[in-house]
């Protein structure tokens, strides 16, 4: 398979109204929290139908570990490769969610492994915007309030990346038969994606359980705290060390809901 043979295809912008968002961090008090974008199945599914074709991709899924009482699946999405004659896979993996947790799980699984792919990689460049939040049953979700503010800052953020609009599920919009030519275009400056927001480590203090040593973390962003805990330990964190592309879950326990950091990178 020609290693850009679908990448381009598959990786081209969402339309603002096929994405979500969800809360990274929430302050409960004031009901405001930082929020990121997010793909759901039926955008992917979508997406791969119409570059690939129906009979041309399949997903498969199989269970992975279990840790702390959460099991955990590993998904495959395979794409069908007429010149080699034989199914190419792409794997990731996510723990059970703690709403809907087999489905949520399963889900997570699914758009992990269409990232590989290049489905909705560019999300990864925005920045996580404040917004006003709403509790929702025992969990908290985005304000509906909120909605066209962040389709104008979806919109705006893929422009800045791509240099244009995005294209609804990666198809160009029907032109009028009658729209002039357009002016031949001017070499344009390559755009630089957004710079993701950058946390400080104000402190890290490590704790023995009984699956092993763990991390708890206070972050400082934007003059204010966020505490996070962390599976094992990493020597880097340190006090004044900088991480930026945070992967945060929000996880529940006996005591109550807690922040838990599954990925992030080191800043320069």
């Amino acid at each position: 398979m020609n290693a850009n043979k679908y990448s381009e295809a598959l990786g081209k912008p969402f339309d603002a109204k096929d994405v979500s968002w969800r809360l990274q961090y929430i302050d409960k008090e004031k009901l405001q929290g930082f929020a990121v974008p997010y793909l759901d199945a039926r955008a992917i599914s979508e997406r791969l139908d119409s570059v690939v074709g129906q009979l041309r991709w399949k997903d498969s899924y199989t269970p992975w570990h279990s840790a702390d009482k959460k099991s955990s699946q590993l998904c495959t999405i395979f794409i069908y490769d007429d010149e080699l004659k034989e199914w190419i896979g792409k794997t990731d993996g996510a723990e059970n969610s703690d709403i809907e947790p087999v489905k949520g799980g399963l889900s997570d699984a699914f758009k992990r492994a269409a990232v590989k792919w290049n489905i909705g990689r560019y999300m990864y460049s925005f920045e996580a915007v404040w917004v006003k939040a709403q509790k929702k049953g025992g969990s908290y979700i985005v304000d509906p309030g909120e909605k066209a503010r962040l389709e104008e800052i979806y919109t705006r953020t893929v422009a800045e990346i791509f240099g244009t609009k995005p294209a609804q599920n990666g198809k160009k919009p029907a032109k009028p038969a009658d729209e002039p030519k357009p002016a031949p275009a001017k070499p344009e400056q390559p755009v630089q994606p957004p710079t993701p927001p950058v946390y400080e480590v104000k402190s890290v203090t490590i704790q023995n359980g009984q699956s092993g040593r763990n991390s708890v973390l206070t972050l400082s962003h934007g003059g204010k705290d966020y505490r996070a805990y962390m599976r094992g330990v990493d020597e880097r964190l340190q006090s004044g060390a900088k991480l930026k592309n945070l992967q945060v879950k929000q996880l529940n326990n006996s005591y109550g809901k807690f922040n838990m950091l599954d990925g992030y990178e080191i800043a320069a």
